[in-house]
């Protein structure tokens, strides 16, 4: 009976067994032919098309795009060209097609732009961190203007005073790639905003959902913003000779002569975007270096990552670093391979060494050292810090950042001092600043100066103003803003940077500001409840720009006054629309090149409640 039973069950499991099978094999031929089916309509649409991988072709290269690739036309076909300028005609090879447009190599240019010139760079063409050294400065400029307008029309549906106009964008380059150039405007796409998204801020029309993929230096910045700020971990420029800033009469502007921009009239015929404040001296302006480590024949390299892969650039220099940031990375490298310690080997996990950040005070010559490492233990620690110490004049501060995990984030969560102190001292304008390894503070001190002494001037602040400091981080904004207001709240969510913001305070004896830690969108309605009525608000967000919550706190709460701050052109317009959308009306935006020969552009933008 019992094997009578068994018989029965055995039987019964192989036919289920069959049935899974069989379901699994009808699943698997629907799977293949959907993909048959797939491939072949992708082929038939493509069949449509004016270009053919590998084909040849002469393009017309109408902008440049967010990676600072040119944007080409073939026959109404756009091809995103690496090194292609706006106004050239060039030989491209066909190299990739989506459905909207397709890459291109750069075989030959056939019509140059008289704004081409030779990089000097010896690694450009390898090198990720730079994108426009191909581009004559004052070009870079007029392009990094056009980006900020193209983006206020596209995506705030906002009216530009004097707009050149952007590129045709039937495709656009993700979601802060507005492509810059010339030719007609086509914003039509689809009516009202774009949605949000989590991680990149805005999300592109459907129609350009297919766009040019990032690079590796992309995917940096967008980990990195998970900290709360973002730093273009590029190589970078200095000051003159004498260490000193241009004056502000000397700033370039896009249209290459000294500064004497023409002033808004009138501001009910649109937005007024003023042409992009450039340097005296684009080169070497970087006080920070943030370096990868890794190893090739045997001894330790350190560099950038090339274009679109994780794969190290070993340099020597870098002419957007200021030369003591170089002098630190040669000098790690040299000394840790002589000391026979290896590089973190991110497909392993295995390894010690995996990045070297040097941070450099333009103001005080000082100089830090951070060593992240793959684990505690480093061999030879003493022996190691003595050399740095012999080798790296100007060095204060020597401090190890633990980070086991297997990520691309740079910093772990634990660093520590080796030796000397814990911060470096630097000094924008007459305030002065306290510098901690993992302290926020803007790479390029030379123009954070004229970034903030905009953001003071539209604030039009008398003396007797409240002002509140959203995303303040270490207290850069805020102490400024503070010499010229009644009283200043700062609000920044993390709270090492509260920590930090209130020791520059207490460094420069500024006492009519105030910190708080915790999320902006939380601690002001705490403070509106307390009282606190803010006649201006200043906002400085990371890439993904302003939190929904905070921009409908700012609604509420309705200050007479909105100065935004940006490093994003994009969520910049999409904030924008909503304020406008709110009761208040965007006056002016001066965009600030705090990032020569790389496609980034920060503004700051005026912002006036409507019945003011």
């Amino acid at each position: 009976m019992r094997k009578q039973k068994a018989a029965r069950t055995q039987s019964k499991n192989r036919r289920g067994d069959e049935q899974l099978s069989s379901r699994e094999e009808r699943r698997s031929e629907v799977q293949s032919a959907d993909r048959v089916a797939s491939a072949m309509g992708a082929a038939c649409f493509l069949s449509g098309l004016p270009v053919r991988k590998n084909d040849e072709v002469v393009a017309e290269i109408v902008g440049i795009g967010h990676n600072g690739e040119g944007v080409g036309r073939y026959q109404g076909f756009t091809l995103f060209i690496a090194g292609a300028l706006p106004g050239e005609k060039v030989l491209t090879r066909v190299v990739k097609l989506k459905k909207q447009f397709g890459y291109g190599k750069l075989v030959e240019v056939v019509e140059a732009s008289p704004d081409r010139v030779a990089p000097p760079c010896s690694i450009y063409s390898q090198c990720g961190g730079c994108q426009l050294q191909h581009l004559g400065y004052e070009a870079q400029l007029r392009v990094k203007r056009q980006l900020v307008v193209d983006n206020l029309e596209r995506i705030g549906k906002l009216s530009v005073r004097g707009a050149v106009g952007e590129a045709d964008t039937a495709v656009n380059a993700e979601h802060n790639g507005s492509v810059a150039g010339n030719g007609a405007a086509d914003r039509g796409t689809a009516g009202g905003l774009p949605e949000r998204d989590a991680q990149n801020g805005v999300i592109e029309y459907v129609a350009n959902k297919e766009a040019p993929e990032r690079s590796a230096q992309d995917e940096t910045l967008k980990v990195e913003e998970s900290k709360g700020r973002t730093e273009f971990d590029c190589c970078v420029p200095e000051r003159d000779a004498h260490n000193q800033a241009p004056e502000p009469s000397a700033r370039i502007h896009a249209e290459g002569s000294a500064e004497s921009a023409e002033e808004p009239e009138q501001f009910e015929s649109g937005v007024y975007v003023h042409p992009t404040i450039g340097m005296d001296n684009p080169w070497r302006y970087r006080n920070k270096a943030q370096v990868p480590i890794g190893e090739q024949e045997g001894g330790l390299v350190g560099g950038f990552y090339a274009q679109s892969s994780h794969r190290i650039i070993d340099m020597k220099e870098c002419l957007i670093q200021h030369e003591q940031n170089d002098q630190v990375v040669a000098k790690v490298k040299h000394i840790a391979g002589e000391l026979g310690i290896r590089a973190y080997d991110e497909k392993t996990g295995r390894g010690l060494l995996r990045h070297v950040i040097a941070k450099y005070g333009f103001a005080t010559g000082e100089i830090m050292i951070v060593l992240v490492t793959n684990g505690k233990q480093i061999p030879k620690q003493d022996e190691l810090v003595g050399l740095l110490r012999r080798d790296v004049p100007g060095v204060v501060s020597i401090c190890q950042n633990i980070n086991t995990d297997k990520t691309n984030v740079i910093f772990g969560p634990t660093t520590r001092v080796l030796w000397g102190s814990e911060a470096i001292r630097d000094a924008i304008g007459d305030v002065q600043f306290l510098i901690s390894a993992r302290s926020f503070y803007q790479v390029n001190p030379v123009q954070t100066e004229t970034l903030y002494n905009q953001a003071l001037d539209y604030a039009q602040l008398t003396g007797e103003e409240t002002v509140i400091d959203a995303y303040c981080g270490i207290g850069t904004i805020s102490l400024f803003l503070a010499k010229r207001a009644k009283e200043v709240y700062g609000v920044e969510i993390v709270k090492e940077a509260i920590a930090d913001a209130r020791r520059n305070a207490e460094l420069n004896d500024i006492r009519n500001v105030s910190f708080q830690t915790g999320p902006a969108e939380e601690v002001i309605p705490a403070w509106r409840e307390q009282g606190i009525q803010p006649d201006v608000i200043v906002v400085d967000p990371p890439r993904k720009g302003c939190d929904e919550a905070l921009l409908d706190t700012i609604l509420v709460m309705r200050p007479a006054h909105v100065v935004y701050v940006s490093c994003n052109p994009s969520t910049l317009a999409r904030d924008l629309r909503v304020l406008e959308d709110g009761g208040y009306r965007t006056v002016e935006v001066q965009p600030v090149d705090m990032f020569p020969h790389t496609t980034h552009v920060e503004s700051v933008t005026k912002i006036q409640r409507i019945d003011t």
